[in-house]
């Protein structure tokens, strides 16, 4: 078996595969044997069946998952031995030619590999993200406590309906404390969400990453297994690209900075959800036994799992981040906030 490798540009390669008969032979032969031991064909004792039977009802099957498995073991092999940073896997070349299944023939393949761009970033003080205070202005509390006013209202009137004494409505200054104290909240968290966001961009705008567009178009149609069509991944394609720039960058900064994200920060980022969601239902002292019961179900999930270190990896590497550039601070209204892009 030989592998040839052509550069087309600096990252997008095209690798042809010449497989040999000598090459799948062993395979094919195990896959006849493997089968021929648990078959059962009329006039033959079950792992009694000749060879040449399994070989005339499965031969060509058998010969396409023999090569099927060189070529993916050569694959693996190459990119392992040149360290190739690829992106997603190696996709069958849009020009291939199609293939005569006959066992002993030999076979070309080829395929298109695309690389990651290699992360250049550096920061420092002279690099300046800016984080936003936001006024609390009086249109902003006049609209929230008009709100609630209304719902006590509502309330009222729904406790008359059914004969029960109405809760006490708050006086004014009740209501202008509590509402200043939420939009306070809500804003601190408005501009901290931000804050992480600009961070995230300025960072991936310093980066400048190129990436091979064309071949992640057409990797995202195959990864997905026909669930998303061309139409709907162009949709979504800019953000994608956008998070992919990110997670290149996230995985260099995590390097550079030697962060390490534990069992005990995934578990504890379990918990901390678990106890979003049922405060979520106004469910504000579970018990802590309760809480570890939900975060045991997620830390058995996959998925659940690889979020959460993602998770924590973000909050992890902004920090550090953080600590790295100028953060300025900067004073603004709430009206102006919303009009950021």
């Amino acid at each position: 078996m030989k592998i040839t490798s052509k550069k087309k540009d600096d990252q997008n390669i095209v690798l042809t595969i010449n497989v040999e008969a000598a090459d799948y032979q062993p395979g094919k032969k195990k896959r006849i044997n493997d089968i021929r031991r648990n078959a059962e064909f009329p006039g033959f004792r079950k792992g009694m069946v000749p060879a040449s039977l399994i070989e005339k009802r499965y031969g060509e099957g058998v010969l396409v998952e023999a090569v099927n498995d060189v070529i993916a073991e050569a694959l693996k092999k190459h990119i392992q031995d040149k360290k190739l940073n690829v992106i997603g896997e190696p996709l069958p070349t849009e020009d291939r030619k199609e293939q005569e299944w006959k066992d002993g023939n030999d076979f070309v393949f080829t395929f298109d590999v695309a690389l990651n761009p290699e992360v250049k970033l550096e920061l420092g003080k002279d690099d300046t993200v800016t984080s936003y205070t936001i006024s609390v202005s009086a249109e902003d509390k006049k609209k929230l406590i008009e709100a609630y006013r209304k719902q006590q209202e509502a309330i009222a009137e729904a406790a008359a309906k059914d004969g029960r004494e109405a809760p006490a409505a708050k006086t004014d200054e009740e209501l202008e404390k509590q509402v200043a104290e939420e939009l306070k909240r809500e804003y601190e968290q408005a501009s901290a969400f931000r804050l992480d966001k600009d961070i995230r961009d300025y960072c991936v705008n310093k980066a400048a990453l190129t990436l091979p567009e064309k071949f992640l178009r057409r990797w995202l149609v195959v990864a997905n297994e026909g669930k998303y069509t061309e139409e709907q991944i162009d949709k979504e394609f800019d953000a994608f690209l956008a998070d992919y720039r990110w997670q290149l960058v996230m995985g260099a900064l995590t390097g550079k900075y030697g962060i390490k994200v534990e069992n005990e920060d995934i578990r504890q980022e379990a918990i901390n959800f678990a106890r979003y969601q049922y405060s979520m239902y106004g469910m504000n002292d579970v018990p802590e036994e309760q809480l570890n019961s939900f975060a045991d179900s997620m830390m058995g999930d996959e998925q659940s799992i690889q979020r959460m270190y993602e998770n924590v990896q973000n909050r992890k590497v902004i920090a550090a981040v953080k600590e790295d550039i100028t953060v300025k601070a900067k004073k603004i209204t709430s009206e102006k906030f919303r009009e950021l892009k």
